[in-house]
């Protein structure tokens, strides 16, 4: 078998309504010069539309596990009627057009976010977005374009209160990923020590709501280290007092992303550290949880984890069975999204080890400087 037809056969067991994939290949060397879409689509009977995010070039600088010559991209699959629409980001994470070449993978394009709105019977209908972030960049770039799906969603959540945002982040800068110049491009390498990035991505991003009285997301303004430790009132008050220009400067955040990146209301029921991809490389030192199911105004009633062997795929699949607020849940969002963020975070303290980090060196620096002008001051004196 395969391994799309074992990707198929794993779908065909689980029967979802919604099918959220990333990385589609149509029509590439690697992967059989297949049209993947269309055979999943006719194989499991269902509706889908796909984006394309890359046109891979044919090209001998490419080894046999990446063979081009097709496009790749994502897809959404359902069983009920959906209407699709495309997302796109502010800012490119990395340009492939540019240099592509550089990583022995020659191809045209972007990253886009799709956009599915699914109508099924009797139920309301379910804003879906279906995400693949950079690999080959940082937690700044990644974070920015996620930024823009959270502005999207908000934007569209008075008349769309039912939303799911679905894929591969490539939370993936901690570890001995950190010492890598292709995978963690950027200072948080350094000033994320203590948190895997999803970790590091679930406090700074996902646990700051968008609340109306504040504006920005002042937990991201004040992430660079050592400020890791900063109180968000203080953050708040030296903003107030000098304006925003020393955190964008300290966090590598603009202002733009600090204004959209604050939560409208989804959670992720999985544990931050749970692996969906564990890589054979590195000894299988590495591993990471890449991959999130976040929805909004629905109640998480069942969810699976598979693919653990990574059979079938490179990474582990994630599945939730949820059902739909009612009209008085979805008034009172805030709320309720604080009592499931509450209920679905197995390990309330493994947000704060990157905290006790930093004050733990901050405070070392600290007294090595007050006992080094001591000496100094006594060396003076004498």
């Amino acid at each position: 078998m395969t391994e799309s037809e074992e990707i198929i056969k794993v779908i065909q067991d689980l029967d979802p309504d919604v099918i959220m994939l990333q990385e589609v290949d149509i029509f590439c060397k690697r992967s059989g010069n297949r049209d993947h879409m269309q055979e999943l689509c006719r194989a499991l009977k269902l509706k889908g539309g796909f984006v394309c995010e890359f046109q891979e070039l044919d090209s001998p600088l490419r080894g046999l596990r990446d063979a081009g010559g097709g496009v790749h991209g994502n897809a959404i699959l359902s069983k009920h009627d959906i209407e699709f629409r495309m997302l796109e980001h502010r800012k490119e994470a990395y340009d492939w057009n540019k240099h592509g070449k550089w990583l022995r993978e020659p191809r045209i394009g972007k990253r886009y976010t799709l956009v599915g709105t699914v109508y099924a019977p009797s139920l309301p209908p379910v804003l879906c977005y279906c995400v693949h972030l950079e690999v080959f960049t940082g937690i700044i770039n990644r974070v920015h374009n996620f930024a823009d799906i959270f502005e999207d969603a908000s934007s569209n959540a008075e008349k769309y209160p039912h939303q799911v945002i679905c894929g591969d982040l490539n939370t993936l800068a901690h570890s001995i990923a950190r010492f890598s110049p292709k995978y963690a491009r950027d200072r948080y390498r350094l000033m994320s020590v203590g948190d895997t990035e999803s970790n590091w991505f679930d406090r700074h991003v996902m646990a700051v709501y968008r609340d109306q009285q504040y504006e920005y997301n002042l937990r991201l303004a004040g992430s660079g280290f050592p400020f890791s430790a900063m109180p968000v009132r203080l953050v708040r008050f030296i903003w107030q007092m000098i304006g925003p220009k020393i955190f964008e400067i300290i966090s590598g955040f603009d202002v733009e992303t600090l204004k959209r990146a604050r939560n409208p209301g989804f959670y992720d029921p999985w544990d931050p550290n749970e692996v969906t991809l564990r890589n054979p490389n590195y000894f299988g030192l590495f591993s990471a949880k890449l991959d999130w199911t976040m929805v909004r105004c629905m109640d998480v009633r069942q969810k699976w984890i598979g693919n653990r062997d990574f059979s079938a795929s490179d990474h582990a699949y994630l599945m939730l069975k949820v059902s739909p607020d009612d009209s008085e849940k979805v008034a009172q969002v805030p709320a309720i999204w604080k009592l499931r963020r509450q209920q679905w975070q197995p390990n309330g303290f493994a947000p704060y080890r990157r905290t006790a980090i930093g004050t733990t060196l901050l405070t070392l620096v600290l007294t090595l400087l007050s006992q080094w002008l001591i000496h100094m001051y006594k060396q003076f004196m004498l």
